[in-house]
């Protein structure tokens, strides 16, 4: 039935939306749930028709309809992934409680990566969530009921420890080697999150397909800028990671990885 996908699209267009106010309000120190949505530039509250980025940016052509700023395009882009994410949730998990569970951990990840291209900042107050709805993902399982919850648990311990160890040993290699930090604590605990929800299989796949994209990225960025490399500057490499994470937990069937003992 396409019911429980359109229904979960539909859902993750919001939650997207949502995953980008969260980010923006978390960076600046606003409240989240009571304050009013407001432009950036002429601080005018916004009606409903203005808060569907993906219907709204279209018709006011990226622009507020008070002041004329530039509507920033993260917005729509948000929505647009997290209706995604919606939708994938739905067509790989085996019940809508748990496509639910899966989309929501994604829908963390977004905000999270939000901040990051914003700030190059991965807040507390968005990992938090992230890890709760990853630790969750662990012990819901398959719908199998194979194998025991603790089981599942103890194996989610073990993913999230090797991506808190592995990262932390890199930035540790990296500072002593150079005197300068290449990687924030934000990034270490980033890897730990994914690792809960993924597993110690998983988990390698999607550190090497977000290394990839960032590296991608970069190379694009560096080329439009005439710049080397070396000479870029900082990446938003948990963005990346956090993408990565998700398209590795909503995409199974694409991804080659070992058999849970």
């Amino acid at each position: 039935m396409l019911i429980v996908p359109l229904l979960m699209t539909i859902l993750g267009a919001a939650a997207g939306s949502f995953a980008a106010l969260a980010a923006e309000r978390t960076l600046r120190g606003e409240g989240l749930v009571f304050d009013r949505s407001r432009c950036r530039s002429c601080k005018t509250t916004l009606g409903p028709a203005d808060l569907v980025p993906l219907i709204s940016f279209a018709a006011l052509r990226g622009r507020c309809r008070h002041c004329g700023a530039p509507i920033p395009p993260a917005l729509w882009q948000a929505e647009l992934a997290g209706a995604l994410f919606g939708g994938a949730a739905a067509l790989s998990a085996p019940d809508p409680g748990r496509a639910l569970l899966l989309a929501g951990w994604c829908w963390a990840l977004l905000a999270l990566a939000v901040a990051d291209l914003r700030r190059f900042r991965l807040p507390d107050a968005l990992m938090i969530p992230a890890a709760l709805l990853g630790l969750g993902l662990a012990l819901a399982g398959d719908g199998t009921g194979w194998p025991a919850w603790d089981q599942r648990l103890a194996w989610a311990l073990i993913g999230a420890t090797s991506g808190l160890g592995a990262f932390w040993a890199l930035r540790v290699v990296y500072r002593w080697r150079t005197g300068r930090d290449g990687m924030g604590m934000g990034d270490v605990l980033l890897a730990g999150v994914l690792g809960l929800a993924l597993g110690p299989d998983r988990l390698p796949m999607a550190v090497l397909l977000g290394a990839l994209t960032a590296l991608v990225l970069a190379g694009l960025r560096a080329g439009r800028r005439r710049r080397p490399l070396t000479r870029l500057g900082r990446v938003p490499f948990g963005a990346s990671l956090a993408m990565a994470g998700a398209a590795v937990a909503l995409f199974p069937a694409f991804v080659q990885f070992g058999t849970m003992p």
